[in-house]
């Protein structure tokens, strides 16, 4: 690519003005940039072939990249820095918007996991994260049946196992929680054990506050909730806890952080959308700049 520039640049400076596509400069650099852009396309059927293992992927892929950002500047030197009719015009505002979207689609591929890893530890399998947050909150229903029993009426009460409604109100249970391990290093839903305590005292308020978030639970941030917010959600809690007794501090805080996990599924979603949502833009894009191509060199020939 340097050494294409450097010629174009030396003929140029003797002809005493920038040479078109039509020159041997041009044209070479209008050759390899259309070479570079076929090679790009086989990007294609090199994954649709992955079994045959033709080449490591992340060499494909750097080539990938590193190829098609070279070709920008053999298009634009065989364009003789100006666009030309229609056609050309068009081709080169298709093309660079194909190079922004990869580009684009590089670096949020290179940053957002790692900032996920970083600021999201109870990230789960994109495709599961209804399950777990159905599982979230029957780890709420079962912590509250076991610190303060039933509640008081019954009414479209959910059909529970005898075990479950024989559990005492001291008994050791096992809920899903967010938990680092390895100084911080692994992070992720784990178990934990909790303590049941007696917190019958205060059963109508925690069920109370149980049916606020029960909806945000499984739902996310498209239900109104008072908990949505996370500046909002910890006056809302701290509220609760000074309504409540020394007994039900615990339930209290194993709320809150099941509320803050399903803040951070809500946010994983935002963020898997921005991962993937440009690819296919670029691979339309791409599939419009070979179209493009051929029809510019068909024209080209044409009328040489």
């Amino acid at each position: 690519m340097a050494g294409g520039v450097i010629w174009y640049v030396i003929d140029s400076r003797a002809a005493g003005q920038w040479l078109g596509g039509g020159s041997t400069v041009g044209l070479v650099c209008g050759i390899v940039a259309g070479a570079i852009i076929a090679f790009e396309m086989l990007l294609w059927p090199r994954k649709a072939l992955r079994r045959l293992r033709l080449f490591p992927t992340k060499y494909w892929l750097a080539a990938h990249l590193w190829l098609g950002l070279a070709s920008f500047p053999l298009a634009v030197v065989h364009s003789g820095f100006h666009l030309g009719g229609y056609l050309p015009a068009t081709f080169m505002t298709v093309f660079s918007l194909t190079i922004f979207s990869g580009v684009y689609g590089w670096i949020v591929q290179n940053v957002l996991p790692k900032w996920l890893l970083r600021n999201l530890p109870a990230e789960t399998i994109y495709s599961q994260i209804d399950h777990v947050a159905g599982l979230a909150t029957d780890d709420a229903k079962r912590l509250l049946i076991a610190s303060c029993g039933q509640r008081r009426t019954a009414i479209e009460q959910v059909q529970l196992d005898m075990e479950d409604m024989d559990m005492s109100l001291t008994q050791t249970i096992v809920i899903g929680a967010v938990r680092q391990a390895g100084k911080g290093r692994t992070s992720g839903r784990t178990l934990q054990t909790k303590q049941a305590h007696d917190s019958r005292d205060d059963r109508d308020r925690l069920w109370t506050a149980y049916d606020n978030i029960e909806q945000f639970l499984l739902h996310g941030s498209s239900i109104t909730s008072p908990v949505t917010d996370r500046r909002e959600a910890t006056i809302w809690f701290n509220r609760l806890r000074k309504d409540c007794g020394d007994p039900s501090q615990d339930i209290i805080d194993s709320l809150e952080q099941l509320c803050d996990q399903r803040r951070q599924f809500d946010t994983q979603r935002v963020v898997h959308k921005w991962l993937h949502a440009w690819l296919p833009l670029h691979i339309g894009l791409s599939i419009s700049v070979s179209i493009l191509l051929v029809v510019h060199v068909w024209t080209a020939l044409k009328y040489w």
